[in-house]
């Protein structure tokens, strides 16, 4: 049942003040944002865009503010947020932009040398090019598969049995991930 906010009957959505919601336009994505408004209790894993260095400048910003820093590199890091911390993040000036990412378990997904080539590639704010992925799926993918692929924007180069090799902006990682059929996700030679 829908009620005159637009929102389900019984789904709580937090409300911020105006410049709360300037911040959150400004600078998270529509994801993060969705995070700071419906809530929960859950943590999730977040990419945080710094204007310096994290590990020469934020650390000691980041270890006030009891955030855990799951991976940083440069001026990017991956930070275990909960929605509640969100906005508060959010208006650290040093920070340029936000991104949800998802359950910090499915990080275990991601060959090493992909996260810190994602966290270089947020950093330099080129997470939308092309990159060519390797997904190893539990068995031999199909047409499921490939929708979900294509949903995350992504496009099937190869396939080669359980391994496909598919092309798409970094930015499309956190969807791939929520397909429990991918179980471990590669650079692409």
């Amino acid at each position: 049942m829908l009620v005159a906010s637009g929102c389900l009957f019984g789904e709580k959505r937090r409300t911020f003040s105006p410049p709360d919601e300037e911040l959150l336009r400004a600078k998270a994505d529509p994801r993060l944002r969705k995070e700071a408004e419906t809530g929960g209790s859950e943590p999730f894993a977040a990419i945080a865009v710094y204007r310096n260095d994290v590990f020469l400048d934020q650390s000691e910003a980041l270890g006030r503010s009891s955030l855990t820093v799951l991976n940083e590199m440069g001026r990017t890091a991956i930070l275990l947020l909960s929605p509640d911390r969100i906005v508060p993040l959010l208006k650290d000036p040093s920070l340029r932009k936000a991104a949800w990412f998802g359950p910090q378990g499915l990080l275990a997904r991601l060959d090493p040398s992909l996260e810190l080539d994602m966290l270089t590639r947020f950093g330099a704010g080129t997470e939308d090019r092309d990159v060519n992925l390797l997904l190893r799926f539990v068995d031999v993918g199909g047409a499921e598969e490939e929708r979900h692929v294509v949903a995350a924007g992504f496009r099937v180069v190869t396939r080669a049995g359980p391994t496909w090799v598919v092309a798409g902006p970094m930015s499309g990682l956190p969807k791939l991930l929520e397909s429990d059929r991918i179980i471990y996700i590669e650079k692409a030679s």
